[in-house]
Protein backbone atom coordinates (compact mmCIF):
# COMPACT_ATOMS: atom_id res chain seq x y z
CA UNK A 1 0.00 0.00 0.00
CA UNK A 2 1.04 3.94 -0.81
CA UNK A 3 0.82 6.18 1.78
CA UNK A 4 -1.58 8.96 1.18
CA UNK A 5 -1.41 11.77 -1.28
CA UNK A 6 0.39 14.29 0.26
CA UNK A 7 -0.52 18.36 -0.08
CA UNK A 8 3.14 19.57 -1.02
CA UNK A 9 4.92 18.03 -4.28
CA UNK A 10 6.78 14.82 -3.68
CA UNK A 11 10.80 15.19 -3.43
CA UNK A 12 12.62 16.59 -6.60
CA UNK A 13 9.37 18.01 -8.59
CA UNK A 14 9.97 20.43 -11.10
CA UNK A 15 6.90 21.88 -13.12
CA UNK A 16 7.26 20.68 -16.81
CA UNK A 17 3.68 20.57 -17.89
CA UNK A 18 2.80 19.12 -21.58
CA UNK A 19 0.37 16.02 -21.74
CA UNK A 20 1.57 12.88 -23.02
CA UNK A 21 0.72 11.38 -25.85
CA UNK A 22 -1.76 8.40 -25.27
CA UNK A 23 -4.08 5.78 -26.93
CA UNK A 24 -7.65 6.45 -26.93
CA UNK A 25 -9.60 4.53 -24.10
CA UNK A 26 -11.75 2.52 -26.96
CA UNK A 27 -8.17 1.68 -28.47
CA UNK A 28 -6.08 0.81 -25.35
CA UNK A 29 -9.46 -1.57 -24.04
CA UNK A 30 -9.44 -3.20 -27.37
CA UNK A 31 -5.37 -4.01 -26.93
CA UNK A 32 -5.82 -4.91 -23.35
CA UNK A 33 -6.12 -8.41 -24.05
CA UNK A 34 -2.98 -10.29 -25.39
CA UNK A 35 -4.34 -12.38 -28.43
CA UNK A 36 -5.90 -9.07 -29.78
CA UNK A 37 -2.56 -7.28 -29.13
CA UNK A 38 -1.12 -10.43 -31.02
CA UNK A 39 -3.30 -10.00 -33.97
CA UNK A 40 -2.71 -6.05 -34.18
CA UNK A 41 0.87 -6.55 -34.51
CA UNK A 42 0.81 -9.12 -37.08
CA UNK A 43 -1.16 -6.98 -38.83
CA UNK A 44 1.30 -4.01 -38.32
CA UNK A 45 4.38 -6.29 -39.73
CA UNK A 46 2.54 -7.29 -42.82
CA UNK A 47 2.37 -5.04 -45.95
CA UNK A 48 -0.83 -5.26 -47.34
CA UNK A 49 -2.95 -6.86 -44.88
CA UNK A 50 -3.65 -10.00 -43.98
CA UNK A 51 -6.78 -12.82 -44.15
CA UNK A 52 -8.40 -14.25 -41.16
CA UNK A 53 -6.62 -17.47 -42.38
CA UNK A 54 -3.16 -16.23 -42.66
CA UNK A 55 -3.86 -14.51 -39.25
CA UNK A 56 -5.02 -17.16 -37.75
CA UNK A 57 -1.72 -19.14 -38.72
CA UNK A 58 0.62 -16.31 -37.37
CA UNK A 59 -0.61 -16.05 -34.19
CA UNK A 60 -1.96 -20.01 -33.56
CA UNK A 61 -5.20 -19.00 -33.21
CA UNK A 62 -8.33 -20.73 -34.28
CA UNK A 63 -10.23 -18.65 -37.29
CA UNK A 64 -13.32 -18.38 -35.51
CA UNK A 65 -11.29 -16.80 -32.36
CA UNK A 66 -9.27 -14.93 -34.95
CA UNK A 67 -12.84 -13.16 -36.38
CA UNK A 68 -14.18 -12.28 -32.87
CA UNK A 69 -10.99 -10.41 -31.80
CA UNK A 70 -11.13 -8.53 -35.30
CA UNK A 71 -14.84 -7.57 -34.22
CA UNK A 72 -13.45 -5.98 -31.18
CA UNK A 73 -10.80 -4.14 -32.94
CA UNK A 74 -12.97 -3.11 -35.58
CA UNK A 75 -15.19 -1.40 -33.00
CA UNK A 76 -12.42 0.44 -31.91
CA UNK A 77 -11.16 1.71 -35.30
CA UNK A 78 -8.12 0.03 -34.95
CA UNK A 79 -8.32 -2.47 -37.68
CA UNK A 80 -10.65 -1.80 -41.15
CA UNK A 81 -11.31 -4.63 -43.36
CA UNK A 82 -11.94 -4.75 -47.57
CA UNK A 83 -12.55 -7.52 -50.27
CA UNK A 84 -9.11 -9.10 -51.37
CA UNK A 85 -8.19 -8.30 -54.70
CA UNK A 86 -9.70 -10.85 -57.92
CA UNK A 87 -7.98 -14.30 -57.81
CA UNK A 88 -10.23 -15.22 -60.81
CA UNK A 89 -11.54 -18.00 -58.57
CA UNK A 90 -15.08 -18.30 -58.11
CA UNK A 91 -16.60 -17.38 -55.45
CA UNK A 92 -16.32 -13.72 -52.98
CA UNK A 93 -12.94 -12.91 -52.37
CA UNK A 94 -11.64 -12.84 -48.45
CA UNK A 95 -11.53 -9.84 -46.53
CA UNK A 96 -8.12 -8.64 -46.04
CA UNK A 97 -7.66 -6.98 -42.64
CA UNK A 98 -5.10 -3.90 -42.23
CA UNK A 99 -4.11 -1.48 -39.24
CA UNK A 100 -6.53 1.75 -39.29
CA UNK A 101 -4.22 2.91 -36.03
CA UNK A 102 -0.80 1.91 -36.23
CA UNK A 103 -0.23 4.44 -33.44
CA UNK A 104 -1.92 2.02 -30.86
CA UNK A 105 0.20 -1.14 -31.95
CA UNK A 106 3.69 1.62 -31.89
CA UNK A 107 2.39 2.06 -28.34
CA UNK A 108 2.09 -1.74 -27.36
CA UNK A 109 5.37 -2.24 -29.25
CA UNK A 110 7.84 -0.04 -27.29
CA UNK A 111 7.14 -2.48 -24.25
CA UNK A 112 10.99 -3.28 -25.42
CA UNK A 113 12.29 0.21 -25.08
CA UNK A 114 10.49 1.32 -21.79
CA UNK A 115 12.26 -2.19 -20.57
CA UNK A 116 15.61 -0.40 -21.94
CA UNK A 117 14.88 2.58 -20.33
CA UNK A 118 14.16 1.23 -17.37
CA UNK A 119 17.17 -0.95 -17.22
CA UNK A 120 18.82 2.90 -17.84
CA UNK A 121 17.56 4.71 -15.07
CA UNK A 122 18.36 2.04 -12.79
CA UNK A 123 21.78 1.99 -13.79
CA UNK A 124 22.22 5.56 -12.97
CA UNK A 125 21.04 5.09 -9.61
CA UNK A 126 17.46 7.19 -9.59
CA UNK A 127 15.92 6.28 -6.96
CA UNK A 128 12.06 5.20 -5.80
CA UNK A 129 11.57 9.00 -4.86
CA UNK A 130 12.92 10.61 -7.97
CA UNK A 131 10.86 8.47 -10.54
CA UNK A 132 7.46 8.69 -8.07
CA UNK A 133 8.06 12.80 -8.38
CA UNK A 134 8.76 12.31 -12.36
CA UNK A 135 5.43 10.68 -12.56
CA UNK A 136 3.79 13.16 -10.42
CA UNK A 137 4.87 15.85 -12.71
CA UNK A 138 3.77 13.91 -15.76
CA UNK A 139 0.16 13.10 -14.19
CA UNK A 140 -0.62 16.49 -14.07
CA UNK A 141 -0.54 16.35 -17.81
CA UNK A 142 -2.87 13.71 -18.14
CA UNK A 143 -6.31 15.72 -17.08
CA UNK A 144 -7.14 19.08 -17.40
CA UNK A 145 -7.94 21.09 -14.38
CA UNK A 146 -10.64 20.37 -12.20
CA UNK A 147 -11.61 17.25 -14.66
CA UNK A 148 -14.65 15.63 -13.22
CA UNK A 149 -13.51 12.20 -11.41
CA UNK A 150 -14.51 10.01 -13.94
CA UNK A 151 -11.09 11.66 -16.24
CA UNK A 152 -8.82 9.11 -13.66
CA UNK A 153 -10.24 5.86 -15.29
CA UNK A 154 -10.19 7.24 -18.58
CA UNK A 155 -6.60 8.21 -18.51
CA UNK A 156 -5.81 4.62 -17.65
CA UNK A 157 -7.60 3.48 -20.28
CA UNK A 158 -5.41 6.03 -22.85
CA UNK A 159 -2.57 4.00 -21.03
CA UNK A 160 -3.65 0.61 -21.67
CA UNK A 161 -3.99 -0.69 -17.70
CA UNK A 162 -7.92 -1.61 -18.90
CA UNK A 163 -9.33 0.34 -15.90
CA UNK A 164 -12.55 -1.47 -14.20
CA UNK A 165 -14.47 0.56 -11.73
CA UNK A 166 -15.72 -1.57 -8.59
CA UNK A 167 -16.83 1.27 -6.25
CA UNK A 168 -20.39 0.38 -4.11
CA UNK A 169 -22.67 2.35 -4.98
CA UNK A 170 -23.00 3.79 -0.57
CA UNK A 171 -19.01 4.81 -0.83
CA UNK A 172 -19.35 5.98 -4.30
CA UNK A 173 -21.48 8.57 -2.51
CA UNK A 174 -18.95 8.95 0.35
CA UNK A 175 -16.46 10.76 -2.65
CA UNK A 176 -14.79 7.26 -2.94
CA UNK A 177 -13.51 4.99 -6.07
CA UNK A 178 -12.01 1.80 -6.15
CA UNK A 179 -10.69 0.86 -9.59
CA UNK A 180 -8.87 -2.47 -10.46
CA UNK A 181 -6.11 -2.33 -13.40
CA UNK A 182 -7.50 -5.63 -15.37
CA UNK A 183 -4.09 -5.04 -17.94
CA UNK A 184 -0.14 -3.95 -17.24
CA UNK A 185 1.08 -2.59 -20.96
CA UNK A 186 4.72 -2.93 -19.01
CA UNK A 187 4.34 -5.90 -17.32
CA UNK A 188 8.20 -6.76 -19.29
CA UNK A 189 9.46 -4.10 -17.48
CA UNK A 190 8.02 -5.06 -14.31
CA UNK A 191 9.19 -8.50 -14.34
CA UNK A 192 12.55 -6.84 -14.91
CA UNK A 193 15.50 -5.78 -12.42
CA UNK A 194 14.60 -2.51 -10.93
CA UNK A 195 10.30 -2.88 -12.21
CA UNK A 196 9.41 -1.42 -9.01
CA UNK A 197 10.38 2.00 -10.57
CA UNK A 198 7.35 1.28 -12.97
CA UNK A 199 5.27 0.88 -9.79
CA UNK A 200 6.32 4.01 -8.45
CA UNK A 201 6.00 6.21 -11.81
CA UNK A 202 2.31 4.45 -12.01
CA UNK A 203 1.68 5.86 -8.35
CA UNK A 204 3.45 9.22 -9.06
CA UNK A 205 0.62 9.61 -12.29
CA UNK A 206 -2.20 8.76 -10.15
CA UNK A 207 -0.85 11.00 -7.73
CA UNK A 208 -0.32 14.25 -9.93
CA UNK A 209 -3.54 13.25 -12.52
CA UNK A 210 -5.80 13.98 -8.92
CA UNK A 211 -4.42 17.34 -7.80
CA UNK A 212 -6.25 18.33 -10.67
CA UNK A 213 -9.01 16.85 -10.39
CA UNK A 214 -9.57 17.58 -7.07
CA UNK A 215 -7.45 19.20 -4.52
CA UNK A 216 -9.17 17.51 -1.43
CA UNK A 217 -8.45 13.73 -3.16
CA UNK A 218 -6.54 11.24 -1.52
CA UNK A 219 -4.95 8.43 -2.72
CA UNK A 220 -5.89 5.83 0.15
CA UNK A 221 -4.39 2.71 -1.72
CA UNK A 222 -1.83 1.73 -4.59
CA UNK A 223 -1.56 -2.09 -4.51
CA UNK A 224 0.56 -3.33 -6.98
CA UNK A 225 -0.03 -6.88 -8.24
CA UNK A 226 1.77 -9.49 -10.36
CA UNK A 227 1.32 -8.00 -14.05
CA UNK A 228 0.86 -11.22 -15.69
CA UNK A 229 -2.54 -11.57 -13.85
CA UNK A 230 -2.89 -7.56 -13.09
CA UNK A 231 -5.41 -6.25 -11.05
CA UNK A 232 -3.81 -3.73 -9.10
CA UNK A 233 -6.10 -1.51 -6.96
CA UNK A 234 -6.14 2.09 -6.71
CA UNK A 235 -8.70 3.64 -4.14
CA UNK A 236 -9.00 7.20 -4.08
CA UNK A 237 -11.17 8.95 -1.37
CA UNK A 238 -12.03 12.49 -1.33
CA UNK A 239 -13.63 13.03 -4.64
CA UNK A 240 -16.81 15.34 -5.51
CA UNK A 241 -18.96 12.36 -7.31
CA UNK A 242 -22.88 12.58 -8.40
CA UNK A 243 -25.28 9.46 -8.18
CA UNK A 244 -24.88 6.61 -11.00
CA UNK A 245 -28.66 7.96 -11.48
CA UNK A 246 -28.10 11.47 -12.09
CA UNK A 247 -25.26 10.75 -14.92
CA UNK A 248 -26.90 8.98 -17.75
CA UNK A 249 -28.15 6.11 -18.36
CA UNK A 250 -26.16 4.48 -20.74
CA UNK A 251 -25.49 0.14 -20.12
CA UNK A 252 -22.02 -0.67 -19.87
CA UNK A 253 -20.92 -3.44 -22.48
Amino acid sequence: MAAPVHDRPPPGHRDTGGPPTAMTPEEAGALAHPSRRAIAEALGAAEGGLTVAELADRVGRHPNAVRQHLEVLQRAGIVVAAPSPPTGRRGRPSARYALAAPHAVAAVGHRELVRLLLELVRRAGTNEDDVEAFGWEQGRGLVARDAPPDALPASFAGLGFAPEEVTPEGERRQGRMDLRLRACPFKEAVLAEGGHLICALHRGLVRGALERIDADAELEVFEPKDPVTAGCRVLVSGLDREPVGTIGTEDDE
